[in-house]
């Protein structure tokens, strides 16, 4: 390919480019990549050192359904995951995000399913005057990468996986690369009868906050950053989804057998 791109035809550019990539290897600039001949990589030493001492000791101020909050502490930079069944309430789960949070939050609800009458039809059911609902929809279903806002909520409703579920992980921290002070809320697909999305632990790797929904019940699966002394992880709440929109507490947070 770079004999392509630089023109190069004859025998003796050849014997050129490979002698100066052989001493860009030795120099330790670069490396051979893969098991096909002639490929290589840049090294990258670039490197970030972290200043925790002066980190800050601010969380992200974000109001969750069912008070998750309570429990669980999210920080810049964090991706959640929210895996559910069909029909869960995924959807329901993350317009209330919408509704709890867009007066102190910039927000970016990227859509892969619903189009913009569906979006209204869904508003409309909170009550609260389509005038007044402040966030930005956008119809979006792959490369979800390339448009995250790097200091602002986007909320993915969802990241849609059909062949290599293993990649998932690949896909979740692209999206985290591109964060700085913002978050990514993140809904996924998962089978019924298991805690994990499509990817299984893939889907796991980058969240500090997962949550698994089926249809009447959201179970914490993961939470790093502990809001009180009670260990969130397995902390389980049975709901009632009403209109669609609304949610009811069957059974407050208790612990899953």
């Amino acid at each position: 390919m770079i004999n392509r791109e630089l023109g190069i035809t004859t025998k003796e550019g050849f014997h050129a480019v490979n002698t100066a990539l052989r001493r860009l290897a030795v120099d330790g600039i670069i490396e051979k990549y893969g098991e096909k001949r002639g490929v290589y990589r840049r090294i990258d030493r670039d490197v970030e050192v972290m200043d925790f001492i002066n980190a800050s000791d601010e969380i992200f101020p974000i109001k969750w359904p069912f008070g998750i909050e309570q429990y669980v502490e999210i920080c810049a930079k964090n991706p959640i995951i929210i895996a559910g069944e069909k029909d869960a309430g995924k959807t329901a789960f993350l317009l209330n995000c919408v509704h709890m949070n867009m007066d102190a939050h910039r927000i970016f609800y990227f859509s892969s399913e619903m189009g913009d009458r569906e979006i209204k039809k869904r508003l409309l059911k909170f009550g609260t005057p389509l005038k007044q609902w402040k966030f930005s929809v956008i119809e979006r279903s792959s490369n979800f990468s390339d448009v995250i806002q790097p200091d602002d909520i986007n909320i993915i409703d969802f990241l849609e996986v059909y062949q290599d579920f293993y990649k998932i992980g690949l896909y979740i921290r692209e999206i985290y690369d591109k964060l700085n002070k913002g978050i990514a809320i993140i809904a996924i697909q998962k089978n019924p009868g298991v805690d994990w999305g499509l990817g299984g632990m893939r889907s796991m790797e980058k969240a500090r906050l997962y949550l698994s929904m089926e249809k009447g019940r959201i179970k914490i699966v993961s939470g790093k950053n502990w809001a009180s002394e009670i260990n969130p992880r397995g902390l389980v709440l049975d709901f009632k989804l009403l209109q669609g929109c609304k949610f009811r507490v069957q059974r407050d947070w208790y612990k899953s057998e």
